[in-house]
Order: C-alpha cells, then sequence, then structure tokens
C-alpha cells in the first residue's frame, strides 16, 4: 500500500508540470509526423515502382511510434546525473527506507503515463478523421498480451539503461557527452528514423545484439502486427537477456558510485 501511495503522490506532482509535459509530448510527436512526411513523398514520387513497405503499415508505424517513443523513451538520466549526483541531491534518497531505484523508477512513471495517454489520443484523432489503419492486422487478445509484454520488457530495459548513462556521472563532470552519443545511436538503432526490416542485413544483425530495438523498436512492430511466430521468441529472448544484463550492470555502478558519493555533490 505505501508503494501504492508513493506513486500517488508522484502523479500529483506530475499534473502541477501538466503543461510543460504537453510540450514535451510535442518534441516526441513532431520528429515522427515529419519522417511520415518525407515517406509519403517517397511512396509518391515511385509510384508504380516495388516499395519494401506499404504506406498503410509505414502510417501505422510512425503514429505508433509517436505512442512508443512518449511512453517507452525514458528520460530519467538528467535528474540522475545533474540534479541527484553533481549537486547532492543524491543525499536525501540514501536516508529513505527505499531503494534508490525503485525512488526513480516512480518518479519517471507518472511522466511517461501521461505522455502515452496523449500519444494516444493522438493516434485515436487521426484514426477516426483519416482511417490510417486500414489494412493493418485486427487486434487480437494474443496480440494484445504480447503488446503489454514487450512494452512493459521495453520500458524496464530503457529505464535500467538511462540510469547507466545519468550514473556514470559518478566518474564525469560532464555527462552530456554519453547522453548526447547514446541518443544519437538510439535514434538509428531503436527504429525511430527507418523501420529496422528494411535496414541491410548487416545493420539489422548489429541492432538484434544491442538493447535500443528491444526497447522501442519491437513493441512498436507488436502494436502494428509485424511480429509472427517465427519472430517472436528471439524477441523475448532478447528483451530478458538485456533485462537481466543491464539490471547486473546498473547495480555494480551504483554500488561503485556509492562509495565514491561525498555527499555534497561535484
Amino acid at each position: 500500500m505505501r508503494h501504492w501511495r508513493m506513486l500517488l503522490l508522484h502523479f500529483e506532482h506530475t499534473f502541477e508540470y501538466r503543461s510543460r509535459n504537453f510540450v514535451w509530448f510535442l518534441v516526441e510527436l513532431v520528429n515522427p509526423l515529419l519522417i511520415l512526411l518525407y515517406w509519403y513523398w517517397a511512396i509518391g514520387d515511385r509510384s508504380g515502382t516495388s516499395l519494401p513497405i506499404s504506406a498503410s503499415v509505414i502510417t501505422a508505424y510512425y503514429f505508433w511510434m509517436i505512442f512508443a517513443g512518449a511512453i517507452l523513451s525514458v528520460h530519467i538520466e538528467e535528474d540522475v546525473a545533474v540534479l541527484d549526483i553533481q549537486e547532492g541531491g543524491l543525499s536525501r534518497y540514501l536516508l529513505r527506507p527505499f531503494p534508490y531505484f525503485l525512488l526513480k523508477f516512480y518518479e519517471e512513471l507518472p511522466w511517461r503515463l501521461i505522455q502515452g495517454i496523449f500519444g494516444l489520443i493522438i493516434i485515436a484523432g487521426f484514426a477516426v478523421i483519416f482511417r490510417i489503419f486500414d489494412g493493418i492486422t485486427p487486434l487480437t487478445w494474443g496480440r494484445i498480451l504480447l503488446i503489454i509484454e514487450t512494452c512493459i520488457a521495453g520500458y524496464t530495459i530503457s529505464f535500467l539503461f538511462k540510469m547507466i548513462v545519468g550514473l556514470s556521472a559518478f566518474w564525469v563532470t560532464d555527462y552530456q557527452g554519453l547522453h548526447q552519443f547514446t541518443e544519437v545511436v538510439m535514434l538509428a538503432f531503436a527504429g525511430f528514423l527507418v523501420p529496422l526490416d528494411i535496414m541491410p542485413e548487416g545493420f539489422r544483425t548489429l541492432a538484434n545484439i544491442l538493447p535500443f530495438p528491444y526497447m522501442i523498436y519491437y513493441p512498436v512492430m507488436a502494436m502494428i502486427g509485424r511480429i509472427d511466430s517465427q519472430a517472436l521468441p528471439p524477441v523475448i529472448i532478447g528483451q530478458m537477456v538485456w533485462l537481466i544484463i543491464l539490471g547486473v550492470v546498473s547495480l555494480r555502478i551504483w554500488k561503485a558510485g556509492t562509495r565514491l558519493y561525498a555527499g555534497v555533490g561535484q
């Protein structure tokens, strides 16, 4: 019950910044829409020729990418690096009877859920007005369960990875270099720019040994019904493997970093 009350307190805090929350959601909204416009131009320019992906699939992909980017892409790393480690805010967490990771999880989750709701509203509006999902595989209970599983695992992978990025501030005075580098890598390997299915085989192979597609890309593919029975086991196994790896690495970094923490920041 105390965990539930703590989560509700963070929801109340998040609602105080609902305007800021909406502005941040617009960032997640604009990028996929611009890329989708480019795809419409490319498809129209190549009318009569074969394309590796249909217009209906690419439309559904980028609209669900809006939702996935809003709800699954965690942005806790700056709070961890700047507010907690560099400015000394970590001290108040160390005195609380709750694990630090759990507290940060509760802090971030309301922001993701509220922005995810914004994404669903946008998707529902476009679906009703423009019928953007015509030709997409209809939802079934099995597919709904797959979406839930991949989203929960994807969110947790994203959270653990961003915690590692934030915790790097224990050893560096400016974590922004690592942060910006990981953001660029995620754009390519999480499927934000181009669906990985139409990328060269070598690129897909490299992507599948990294954690990034398991955060965003495969949950989106589950949403649009593009994960078949043959592709499902590698996706589930990949997510579980990265959950274990990132969980172990993040805890080790946390234990090593707290030994260096001076209690007054950097």
